[in-house]
């Protein structure tokens, strides 16, 4: 295992809502230390790439302005904090979005449930400017799915690609490719604000996609659903134990699917601070015996082990250890399914050369990836 470099640790350190005062002390010192010198350019890119510019920004800003600390990269640590005032600015805009899709899904007589940053900005991250967001996702059954389009077409959402100017419908060639391979439906836009431009809505009808041979069933998820309220919203969020499961099998699914791969995705440390903030916010509520259960009932041990045992490298309390061995002994080859991917795109899956944490940090390791030959 490749030792962190100076960059890479910090980003780890301040990649959470709440750092101790341990962690802070390693923080002052990393920033500190002349040898190794932080480049800080380089720190930002990986802070923006990972997608956690505006929780390290957050945290950075309050440091810079409590304390004197030496080293410390003022116009860097204001580009970070930028990061999270834009979030808080397109986020406040987002969350009416939740409230007037939950109100028009509610007067249609159907069940939609906020998964993913619509769920976590707004009940799991204690600021919702930490949490950027692309889109909303929204879960319903796919029976109930025509409905909620209809709904959401009267609040002015369009299918199709956005442009500055106009949406685009897809192409027959487009669409045929979102029926055939993907797990919700195709995304529907409308113009928002400055801080927003495009809002789109992504359809999600399924938690895994056609033919990989596991599914999470949508039914079972929104019945154990339950409703949240931030401020004046209220709108429906996964229990505790199924947020788990869908962050955990939605990286697996990111990071083995080359369409996912090609973009980066499967190299983004917000998708597992996302899982560690769930375990954190959720504490005695969530268990990990239930958890076990329902990853049996919806049989994805293989995509949760996975999903968790990366997490678990990047932060060794997030997950029980008990737990974590219970899903390695739910997979016949766990260590070939910690290191393949391509299984659904080539004849032959891949395996990686590099071990997980060098290669999650150095966006070189990604050069031999094989095209994807996705249209969406």
């Amino acid at each position: 295992m490749a030792e962190l470099s100076a960059e890479s640790e910090l980003l780890l350190l301040l990649s959470r809502q709440q750092v101790t005062d341990t962690q802070m002390a390693r923080v002052r010192t990393i920033i500190s230390q002349d040898e190794p010198r932080l480049d800080w350019g380089h720190f930002a890119v990986q802070a923006a790439r990972h997608r956690v510019a505006p929780l390290v920004g957050w945290h950075l800003w309050r440091l810079l302005t409590t304390e004197r600390v030496a080293g410390i990269d003022s116009p860097v640590v204001l580009l970070l904090y930028s990061a999270y005032r834009d979030t808080q600015r397109a986020n406040e805009l987002m969350l009416a979005e939740v409230q007037a899709i939950s109100d028009a899904a509610a007067d249609q007589g159907i069940t939609v449930l906020m998964r993913k940053g619509g769920h976590l900005a707004f009940a799991v991250y204690q600021e919702p400017g930490t949490r950027p967001m692309g889109d909303l996702d929204v879960l319903v059954t796919r029976e109930e799915a025509p409905t909620l389009v209809k709904a959401l077409e009267g609040l002015g959402y369009v299918e199709g690609n956005p442009t500055r100017v106009d949406i685009v419908p897809l192409s027959k060639r487009e669409r045929a490719f979102w029926r055939l391979y993907g797990s919700d439906l195709p995304k529907m836009n409308k113009f928002g604000e400055f801080h927003r431009p495009i809002v789109s809505i992504d359809i999600n009808v399924s938690l895994a996609l056609p033919g990989k041979g596991y599914d999470v069933p949508v039914g079972a998820v929104l019945a154990h659903a339950g409703r949240h309220r931030y401020g004046d919203a209220s709108f429906l969020v996964p229990s505790p134990e199924d947020a788990v499961i869908d962050l955990a099998a939605h990286i697996y699914k990111t990071s083995t699917t080359l369409r996912f791969m090609n973009r980066g995705k499967h190299r983004q440390l917000l998708k597992y601070v996302d899982i560690a903030e769930v375990v954190r916010r959720a504490g005695p509520d969530l268990s990990w015996d239930l958890l076990l259960e329902r990853v049996d009932e919806y049989a994805v041990a293989g995509p949760v082990f996975y999903g968790l045992a990366h997490l678990r490298m990047l932060f060794p309390d997030a997950v029980p250890a008990d737990a974590l061995t219970a899903l390695r002994q739910r997979c016949p080859e766990p260590e070939r399914l910690l290191n393949e991917y391509g299984q659904w795109d080539l004849p032959e899956p891949r395996a990686w050369q590099q071990d997980f944490l060098t290669r999650f940090f150095d966006p070189d390791a990604d050069r031999d990836l094989p095209a994807s030959k996705s249209l969406v």
